[in-house]
């Protein structure tokens, strides 16, 4: 979709919002307030419950375009990343925080598909990491969409602690989510199994390790191998000289 059609629908989610707190929210009164026909509305929208829907996924896409206009957003670390999406989600959230309260349950929480909102943070949790060069090789091993999937929902137990937390300015909110995040970066920064991969190659190569190996599993397959008949040399000569001395008896 291109960017004057998002921007259409933010537009249309955003003036359905002010009308859903007024208790207002109807296509003709949307109509009126936006200027838009019913017709062009619909092309957009599948029905009236997928515009209030779009507020939440449309937080992401608005989220990329700022952060595109950050210069040097690319060397955040991980956990920076993560920790600016959470908090200015929170910030977007606030604004909006009666129909947030009043539809995040229903519309995400109990969501039992796949939502675009979901997709949209799965998507960019993806972006962050794969754009990070800081990333431990091993860590390889286990990011993947299954990972993507768990930290998308970390991320909306976040959002659901946020909605409920009654500190003062929201700290406990705060707190969590900078341990989380620095959790999430200890994990993929940690270079202790790069390092003992390393360790083992270098001690292979350097202490002949592998020929030690090599002579060990040679001596191994020799006790397997089948050792030649010993031959048994018989003395005639004795046997002969016992006959005669048997016979002079």
């Amino acid at each position: 979709m291109d960017t004057e059609k998002i921007n259409t629908k933010i537009e249309l989610t955003e003036a359905a919002l002010d009308l859903y707190i007024k208790d207002k929210f109807s296509i003709p009164n949307l109509t009126d307030k936006t200027g838009k026909t019913a017709s062009q509305i619909y092309t957009l929208f599948p029905n009236k419950d997928a515009i209030l829907k779009f507020y939440y996924p449309s937080l992401v896409i608005r989220y990329k375009a700022m952060i595109g206009e950050i210069e040097d957003f690319d060397s955040f670390s991980i956990s920076e990343k993560l920790s600016n999406f959470a908090f200015t989600l929170f910030d977007m959230m606030e604004e909006r925080r009666e129909f947030v309260e009043d539809t995040f349950e229903k519309y995400e929480w109990k969501c039992t598909s796949r939502s675009q909102f979901q997709q949209e943070i799965k998507s960019l949790f993806k972006d962050f990491f794969t754009s990070d060069g800081n990333i431990a090789t091993s860590a390889g091993i286990f990011i993947g969409d299954l990972f993507y999937a768990s930290l998308k929902t970390q991320f909306m137990f976040l959002i659901k602690f946020w909605l409920e937390d009654e500190s003062e300015g929201r700290e406990r909110t705060f707190a969590l989510t900078d341990k989380i995040t620095g959790f999430v970066e200890e994990i993929v920064y940690s270079k202790i199994v790069d390092k003992g991969f390393d360790l083992a190659k270098y001690s292979l190569s350097t202490f002949g390790f592998s020929k030690q190996v090599e002579g060990f599993n040679d001596w191994i397959s020799s006790w397997f191998e089948n050792e030649p008949d010993e031959e048994v040399d018989i003395e005639i000569e004795d046997e002969e000289d016992n006959d005669t001395n048997n016979t002079s008896d």
